[in-house]
Formats: structure tokens, C-alpha cells, sequence
């Protein structure tokens, strides 16, 4: 028999052969591997979806009607106690100690009618008017006051009172100086001074509304 040759192992590289005809190719390197495929592309329905918007909560009817009714209650209550401090807020005239000084003025040009009586605070006044002079009776007490001339008839306390409560106590004077007649009636320029700033709007509480002032 003939001889056989031996076969012996080979590699891919010794079995590589050219087909005529065609390029020759490379062989194929250990290196080079197939790419991995790409990945699928993500379903629309994976995204992520947005929340449902949020449904407010409701209060109760009966919340809103407790409120209603708590704001009302309190708007009646500022109301009864503004009304209250109206009702009750005085002025009190007592004798005055007579040693206190009257750094502060407010006047006032005042008409007193003829012969009547004018209640300021407690006090009583009476006005006899003549071209040139005028006769006060002053809690009884007797003036005679000329024209252009000017005379403290009556020191006196006050003390302010709101809703039964002494706000402010404070000594002050009544200067007049008699301006001369208007019609049968007596004009003065009436001065209160006081011995602590007290607000114009107590002040004009001391004048009875039956007589005719206004700011000097």
C-alpha cells in the first residue's frame, strides 16, 4: 500500500486558501467579534406618565358657616364696644389744687347768647353783654370784663373717663377776653389752658353744643 501521510493538526490559518476569481480575504482575527445588536427602542407606553392633578379639598358647609358666624360675632362685638366707649365717655370737673402750671393752650372764639345760662363741664356761666363791657356770672361768682380784656374766671380738675376706666386727670384755666357784641349776644375768645397736653378732641367735649365755637 502506499505510504499515507501523517495528518497532523492544523490551524485556521493553514487551512485558509484563495478561490480564483475572488479578493483574497483576511483571515479572521481572534480580536474581531460580532457587535452587539442594538437595543430595541423603548415602547412609548414605559414612559413615565404625569400625575393626575390633585382634586382640591372641600371644607365642609358647616366650616364655612362656623367661620361666617365667628367673623360676624366679632365685628358685632368692636361695634357694641365703640358704641359703649361713645355712651360712656365723660369729663368730670372737681375743684383743682390751684399749684399746677399751664404750659399747653387751646382757644376758641365763642358766642354767648344774652342772658342764659351755658353749662361748661359743671360749670355755670352766665353772659350780661354792653358795648363796652360785659358781665359774667362765673359759678355765681361776678366778672366785670372791658372790651379787648382778658380774665381767668375758673381753674378747675378733669378727669377723663371711658367705659368707667380714668384715662387721663389734668388741672387747666377758662381765660375770656370779651370781644364786643354780636346782634344781643356776647363774643369772646375763650382760652382753655392745661396743664398736660390733652387731645383737642377731649377739649372740645367740654363745650355744650348749644354754643356756637370754632377754632382761633
Amino acid at each position: 500500500m502506499p505510504e499515507c501521510s501523517e495528518i497532523t493538526a492544523m490551524s485556521e490559518e493553514d487551512l485558509y486558501f484563495e478561490i480564483p476569481g475572488e479578493q483574497p480575504s483576511s483571515p479572521p482575527t481572534p480580536e474581531e467579534k460580532t457587535p452587539p445588536s442594538a437595543a430595541p427602542p423603548a415602547s412609548p407606553r414605559a414612559a413615565t406618565r404625569p400625575a393626575p392633578p390633585s382634586t382640591p379639598v372641600r371644607s365642609h358647609p358647616r366650616q364655612r358657616n362656623w367661620r361666617l358666624t365667628l367673623a360676624l360675632a366679632g365685628i358685632g362685638l368692636v361695634l357694641l364696644v365703640a358704641i359703649l366707649a361713645v355712651l360712656t365717655f365723660s369729663v368730670a370737673i372737681t375743684p383743682t389744687s390751684g399749684t399746677a402750671s399751664y404750659p399747653y393752650t387751646v382757644t376758641y372764639d365763642v358766642i354767648f347768647p344774652h342772658g342764659e345760662l351755658v353749662q361748661i363741664g359743671n360749670i355755670s356761666i352766665v353772659a350780661i353783654p354792653y358795648p363796652d363791657r360785659v358781665s359774667l356770672s362765673v359759678d355765681k361768682v361776678p366778672y366785670e370784663i372791658r372790651i379787648n380784656e382778658t380774665r381767668e374766671i375758673t381753674a378747675k380738675h378733669g378727669t377723663v373717663t371711658l367705659l368707667g376706666i380714668a384715662l387721663l386727670s389734668f388741672d387747666f384755666t377758662l381765660d375770656a377776653e370779651y370781644r364786643g357784641m354780636t346782634g344781643t349776644d356776647a363774643t369772646f375768645r375763650l382760652a382753655v389752658r392745661t396743664s398736660d397736653q390733652i387731645p383737642k378732641f377731649m377739649i372740645d367735649r367740654l363745650l355744650p353744643g348749644d354754643v356756637q365755637a370754632r377754632p382761633s
